[in-house]
C-alpha cells in the first residue's frame, strides 16, 4: 500500500509537468483516460513511446482491463487485441490508443471492425512522425532522418471507412470528445494532436 501510494503521488506530479501545453501529451492522456473509462472498461495500447508512458501512468483497477504486449511489440498488435476484446467482451467499453505510424500501415482493419459491427474507440496520436524511433534516433545522439511524414485528414478518413470521426487540437477538448465516442454505438476513431515532453524524459 505504501508502494501504490507513492505511485499514485508521482503520477499526480508528473501530470502537473503538461499543465502549461497546448496540446496533448501522455501523462495527461493517461490522466483523462482514467477519468472517463469505467473500472471494467478496457483500454487497449498499440506499440509506440505513448505505450512506455501510458503503462506507467495509467492505473488499472480490475484484471484484464489494460492490454499491452512487450514481447515482438509489433505495430497493429494493440487493434487487434482490441476487436478481440470487445467480441470477447460485448458489454465493456473497449478503446485502443495508437499512433499515426500504425495506422498508415493498417488501414484495412477499420474497415473489419466496422463489417464486424464492433463498438469501438480508436484515438490516433497524431504527431506526424515515427515518435519512438525518433527518441532513439535523438538519444543515441544520431541526426534527425527519415522519420516525419504527412498525415492525412483521419476524420475524413474515418468517414470514408463509415466509422464516426473527430478531430481534436486543443487538449481541452478531449475529455467531452471521448465521453461522447464511448456513449455512443459503433466505430469511433478520434485524430488527436499529440506530442512528448521537450525533455525526451519517461516518466
Amino acid at each position: 500500500m505504501e508502494i501504490n501510494k507513492h505511485n499514485q503521488k508521482k503520477i499526480r506530479e508528473n501530470i502537473s509537468l503538461e499543465d502549461d501545453v497546448a496540446y496533448m501529451q501522455p501523462r495527461r492522456l493517461a490522466k483523462e483516460l482514467r477519468e472517463v473509462l469505467a473500472d471494467d472498461d478496457i483500454l487497449a495500447l498499440d506499440n509506440g513511446l505513448y505505450k512506455v508512458w501510458l503503462a506507467r501512468n495509467y492505473t488499472a483497477r480490475k484484471p484484464n482491463t489494460i492490454l499491452l504486449d512487450n514481447a515482438l511489440a509489433s505495430m497493429w498488435a494493440g487493434y487487434a487485441s482490441a476487436m478481440e476484446a470487445k467480441r470477447l467482451n460485448p458489454n465493456n467499453k473497449v478503446v485502443c490508443v495508437t499512433g499515426d505510424g500504425w495506422i498508415l500501415m493498417n488501414l484495412w482493419d477499420i474497415s473489419t471492425a466496422v463489417r464486424l459491427g464492433l463498438d469501438l474507440v480508436i484515438i490516433i496520436l497524431n504527431n506526424n512522425n515515427y515518435g519512438m524511433i525518433k527518441w532513439k534516433q535523438k538519444n543515441e545522439h544520431f541526426i534527425d532522418y527519415g522519420l516525419d511524414f504527412s498525415n492525412p485528414n483521419y476524420k475524413m478518413m474515418a468517414e470514408s471507412f463509415w466509422a464516426t470521426g473527430y478531430r481534436i487540437e486543443k487538449k481541452e477538448d478531449f475529455k467531452a470528445t471521448l465521453e461522447t465516442a464511448i456513449a455512443g454505438k459503433w466505430v469511433h476513431i478520434i485524430d488527436l494532436t499529440f506530442d512528448y515532453p521537450a525533455d525526451g524524459k519517461i516518466i
